[in-house]
């Protein structure tokens, strides 16, 4: 608006000088010269605000979806001039805020000395993201002319983790790892031996308090112990190409993430052994929270971008798993060739739970059809998941699996 403003005054003033001068009339002629000059004063002055600065962003390594996020940018002037406010816009990926970023202060650059400002938003979606550069925009004292002027910076490099999705599904109790069974507290059990010592959180019991610790570094430490458990769980997420179904913050393959988090932070709380295959091979021999934070920086960065089908990746993964161990399967495409790798699983004495995800589901919650038509197209698809998916579901149990379909409820939370 300031720039069409300035245009506007500008044409304006040029045209009264022309008739001016066509008319033979001084005093408007003087004024509009008076005028074209004060705009000419303008756009130096819009020139020179956002010119010659030094620019520097302040960005957290590691956020979880949905948590509010604050960037710092510090901006130093390079000359001593002075300078009417001018504000510092940041370069960053869609992907990464989904348009939920906040306005930074305006701030007036100073000669040698660092003029912090800051923004906030709410990472929508998990990954990995880099960004450089940054945009600063000034203004006149008037606020007629507005310059921009991009700026690099050093490339930020920011990891969004995903963030446990609450899920409930029952397993069979010959299985031994029903998710009701689950402990609370932070504890691994009341077992006598020690496992490590971490920081204090919320619900530990204060006689885990180590207390020599505590007051060697000054911070309130517990003991972990080991309940003697040797169960083992993995996890294998459907990442073959085109299997990764939705275009919104939550695809399908964020929603396994998330499901997937939830069960480890569950299992991890009985004391099991948790690996992620082909993806994170750690079987737990740190921390509960240590390992969980493990398990969340895996699964941030892994994108469904393997030519592999769900079948292979288990069977070039799954050969490092015991018999007795608990192996979840999440898929969100049909992979005719899983049976026959879930027998062989089976034969060894490994057993499998298949969570099977409504591919869409999600695709439906993006369509900008209108809602009759949107709702019949969903209720289609729905139905032709059903039938699509009922001889998959009878193959995999024939194979010895659990299979279970995620509620589309629980896709959506």
């Amino acid at each position: 608006m300031r720039s069409v403003a300035g245009f506007a005054l500008t044409t304006a003033s040029v045209f009264l000088a022309v008739v001016a001068i066509l008319i033979g009339a001084p005093a408007l002629f003087y004024i509009t010269t008076g005028l074209i000059a004060t705009i000419g004063a303008c756009h130096l002055q819009s020139y020179l605000a956002v010119r010659w600065l030094r620019l520097e962003r302040i960005a957290p390594d590691t956020v979880r979806v949905g948590d509010l996020v604050t960037i710092e940018t510090m901006c130093w002037s390079e000359t001593k001039i002075r300078r009417p406010l001018v504000a510092v816009i940041d370069h960053m990926p869609p992907r990464l805020t989904g348009g939920t970023v906040t306005p930074s202060l305006p701030i007036a650059p100073a000669y040698d000395i660092p003029i912090r400002s800051q923004y906030q938003f709410r990472p929508q979606k998990r990954g990995r993201y880099r960004w450089s550069g940054l945009t600063v925009m000034g203004a006149d004292a008037l606020g007629l002319i507005t310059k921009r002027k991009d700026y690099p910076t050093e490339t930020a490099e920011m990891v969004v983790l995903p963030a446990p999705i609450p899920v409930s599904i029952e397993l069979p109790s010959a299985m031994g790892w029903g998710l009701s069974e689950a402990e609370s507290g932070h504890n691994r059990g009341a077992g006598i031996e020690p496992w490590g010592i971490r920081d204090y959180a919320p619900g530990d019991s204060l006689r885990a308090i180590h207390w020599r610790s505590t007051a060697k570094t000054g911070r309130l430490l517990v003991k972990e112990f080991e309940t003697g458990s040797h169960a083992k769980a993995a996890f294998v997420l459907q990442r073959t190409k085109g299997s990764d179904v939705g275009t919104g913050p939550m695809t399908s393959l964020d929603v396994m993430c998330g499901h997937a988090l939830f069960i480890t932070d569950a299992m991890l709380r009985q004391g099991a052994q948790v690996s992620f295959l082909g993806i994170d091979e750690g079987t737990g021999y740190s921390s509960h929270h240590e390992r969980l934070a493990e398990v969340a920086l895996s699964l941030a960065g892994i994108t469904a971008d393997t030519t592999e089908t769900l079948a292979e990746q288990i069977a070039k993964a799954s050969q490092e798993l015991s018999p007795g161990s608990i192996l979840f399967l999440m898929q969100a495409v049909v992979d005719e060739s899983l049976p026959d790798a879930v027998k062989q699983l089976s034969a060894r004495g490994i057993q499998t739970v298949a969570l099977l995800y409504d591919p869409f589901a999600l695709a439906a919650e993006h369509d900008h059809r209108a809602p009759a038509n949107r709702t019949r197209v969903r209720e289609g698809r729905r139905a032709e998941f059903a039938a699509a998916n009922l001889l998959n579901v009878e193959r995999l149990r024939a194979a010895g699996a659990v299979p279970i379909i995620m509620p589309v409820e629980i896709a959506h939370a």
